[in-house]
């Protein structure tokens, strides 16, 4: 992924929407155990999600799970 394709919004949008969609229950689905979903975000770090991002994102896990916690909705 060429970092300028896509505003950078989106790009944090796209990492963030895929994490929810995998590491949280969906009536269609069960949600992935949170070290498939980190093992799948470092996989796709560089090809599908801003590695620069993928980096801050994992540098601040425990702060991010925190949100999830106070807004579960």
């Amino acid at each position: 992924m060429v970092e300028d394709e896509t505003h950078i919004f989106g790009r944090i949008t796209a990492l963030a929407d895929v994490f929810d969609a995998l590491s949280c229950d969906r009536v269609y689905k069960r949600a992935w155990p949170l070290n498939e979903v980190l093992d799948y975000l470092r996989e796709k770090r560089g090809r599908q999600f801003d590695p620069f991002l993928v980096d801050i994102f994992l540098e601040n896990l425990d702060e991010i799970l925190a949100i999830r916690v106070a807004y579960p909705d």
